[in-house]
């Protein structure tokens, strides 16, 4: 017998022993009726407990509570996992918050009718906002926020308020599929990050292997708290001989110091934190670093000023833009391969399908990109030569 239908008996159960047999009824008219469950009710805490039972294993690092309208202006996030700023600054007809991918070129945003979109910087202007394909299984009435999209390009994490979640706003998570051009179907990320509150904003920098997330239970009305936790690739669970109750405090974060154990991971953590704060107000990474060509042994170019022979300059803007597209693919690549092991037949079949034509993509660039390379190389040193 499944969880839920032991719920259905229980709360059946209850109804029978609430409505006494009119013989027992004067005998009983003194006794305080308990309030009846829903099935919706019923439904709800089969799935809270289910839930439960697979709480992640997480270490939380710290946590801080902030005025909910201070929000935005307190996610000074690392500029490699992208950045938030207010969606009306990339269009009118949108509200909440922005977000912003590395690059700069695209935006994920929320418009007036509370659905999901996307913007493409184009020219110096942002396109009109085009809503997300895939996201209508939550059902027509669902209330979209605060988006974040991981540097892969690819994994979205969203908040909702939908039929499928189970409390307020509950914190999804989903795939773009290039091959059907759209998003799989979300999946409540879970506990501990779902909750019967509101559950407003998931953020994972992978570059510092930190993450954050927004949440106002427990907290005063207009407040949220603001977790910071280490991200895992894979999702582990708690030890099966730990019980109902202590899983329910794991899930609930009733004590972070709970997640701790012996504390290395959390120092080690912290070190990180610290160092993205330091490198956030001013220790940004060098362009040369990022941008670098090895002419010959003696010659090294950072930018496409640098380049004497003609088309080069041109040639080499090509080349970062192969080499980004590269970085793009083998990151996407590696994220489908992990997401490949723990997808259900469905979603393997549309991965599959998608990893064969990352991989001949990636082939065929990284080709290209070598023989564009040695033209660039052979035709800047003729020029250096004369």
């Amino acid at each position: 017998m499944n969880r839920i239908h032991y719920y259905i008996i229980s709360a059946l159960t209850a109804l029978l022993t609430l409505n006494p047999s009119p013989a027992h009824a004067q005998k009983n008219k003194k006794k305080v009726k308990e309030p009846v469950l829903t099935e919706a009710e019923i439904l709800l805490n089969a799935k809270v407990e289910e839930m439960t039972y697979a709480t992640q294993k997480v270490v939380f690092v710290d946590s801080v509570v902030v005025d909910r309208q201070q929000l935005p202006a307190l996610l000074k996030i690392p500029s490699e996992a992208g950045s938030f700023r207010p969606a009306t600054d990339i269009s009118a007809t949108c509200q909440g918050m922005a977000f912003v991918n590395e690059m700069g070129n695209k935006a994920y945003l929320v418009n007036r009718d509370s659905m999901l979109c996307s913007s493409d910087l184009i020219d110096g202007q942002w396109t009109e906002p085009s809503m997300l394909e895939g996201l209508e299984t939550l059902g027509e009435k669902t209330v979209f926020a605060n988006p974040f999209v991981m540097a892969d390009g690819t994994t979205l994490y969203f908040a909702a308020k939908s039929d499928e979640g189970i409390g307020g706003f509950d914190l999804y998570v989903t795939r773009y599929s290039a091959d059907y051009n759209k998003f799989l179907n979300p999946e409540l990320v879970g506990m501990p990050f779902s909750s019967t509150s509101n559950d407003i904003l998931y953020i994972v920098d992978e570059y510092d292997r930190l993450a954050w997330f927004a949440t106002d239970r427990n907290q005063p009305d207009g407040k949220v708290c603001i977790y910071t936790f280490v991200p895992t690739e894979l999702r582990e669970t708690y030890d099966a001989s730990i019980d109902f109750e202590q899983l329910s405090s794991y899930a609930r974060l009733d004590a972070i110091s709970a997640t701790w154990g012996d504390g290395t991971e959390r120092e080690k953590a912290l070190q990180r934190l610290q160092s993205a704060i330091s490198r956030s107000e001013g220790e940004e990474k060098s362009s040369a670093s990022r941008l670098s060509f090895v002419i010959n042994d003696n010659m090294v170019y950072h930018s496409p000023s640098q380049f004497r022979a003609e088309g080069n300059a041109s040639r080499f803007n090509s080349l970062c833009e192969m080499k980004s597209r590269i970085s793009d693919i083998t990151t996407r690549l590696d994220t489908d391969r992990t997401y490949y092991a723990k997808a259900n037949e469905s979603d393997r079949a549309t991965l599959r399908q998608e990893i064969l034509s990352l991989e001949a993509e990636l082939e065929k660039l990284q080709q290209e990109s070598n023989n564009l390379e040695k033209e660039i190389r052979n035709a800047e040193n003729k020029e250096t030569l004369r």
